[in-house]
């Protein structure tokens, strides 16, 4: 059994939506969430940087393309529905957050599950391989710097980072993104392993971001998506210490 089974939450859905809806895979692999999705009477749609990936889920005559989590090529408010497993903590994490709730429609729900520090610890402490163990010191380390600095380790170093509720939320709040579900999954040495939430779009209209202006006090109001996402990865480059 893997070192990360008894830490999974099985009782979260990422397919909890709407009847009918069309859902964004970001990163979708072969397809398995997409099946799901169909299954339930979803239309799903894929995401993914792996070639082979998007063309095993195209088999299946389901839409998919190659891209980037940082990157979706879709227009603003395009998807009734996101889902993102474990994709987070692999991207550019502010500007990959931003693109999914700009591409969500106002009212629409995001399911995400994220790596959290306990992740990295357990692996640290416990993976069997010490190459693993290595890697796993290496993002905590890396989530570190980031949190304290907004600033990742150089190179390769600088990968993966793991998600801690505090910076989620910020992310969330600048979004426009209300929290809905955010159960308790089993943690190591007090830490999450594993982060899985929901969150709802609020309407464009309630959000608000302000740009200072040189030479003034005064700020200057964010209307649209695209502002407040050309904004979200300076407002977040620095976060304050935090694992959890």
């Amino acid at each position: 059994m893997s070192i990360l089974e008894p830490y999974h939450l099985h009782e979260f859905s990422h397919f909890e939506f709407p009847p009918a809806s069309r859902v964004l895979d970001v990163g979708c692999g072969p397809g398995e969430q997409m099946l799901e999705l169909l299954r339930r009477g979803h239309e799903p749609v894929g995401i993914d940087p792996d070639p082979a990936c998007v063309e095993t889920v195209r088999s299946y005559e389901l839409e998919a393309v190659q891209g980037f989590a940082e990157h979706l090529p879709f227009p603003d408010s395009s998807f009734d529905g996101v889902i993102s497993k474990v994709v987070l903590p692999y991207t550019r994490s502010a500007i990959a957050m931003q693109e999914m709730a700009r591409v969500l429609k106002p009212g629409g729900m995001a399911r995400f599950s994220f790596h959290g520090a306990g992740y990295f610890l357990l692996y640290a402490a416990k993976h069997p391989n010490w190459k693993t163990r290595i890697y796993g010191l290496r993002s905590l380390v890396n989530g570190w710097s980031y949190a304290a600095t907004g600033k990742r380790l150089p190179g390769f170093l600088g990968d993966t980072i793991y998600q801690s509720r505090t910076r989620l939320n910020r992310y969330y709040r600048r979004l426009g993104l209300e929290l809905l579900e955010d159960p308790q999954a089993p943690t190591f040495m007090g830490f999450p392993v594993f982060i899985y939430q929901a969150v709802r779009k609020r309407p464009l209209a309630r959000l608000s971001i302000y740009r200072p202006q040189v030479g003034s006090s005064q700020g200057q109001k964010l209307t649209s998506e695209r502002q407040i996402s050309d904004k979200l990865h300076e407002l977040t480059a620095k976060d304050e210490f935090a694992m959890k």
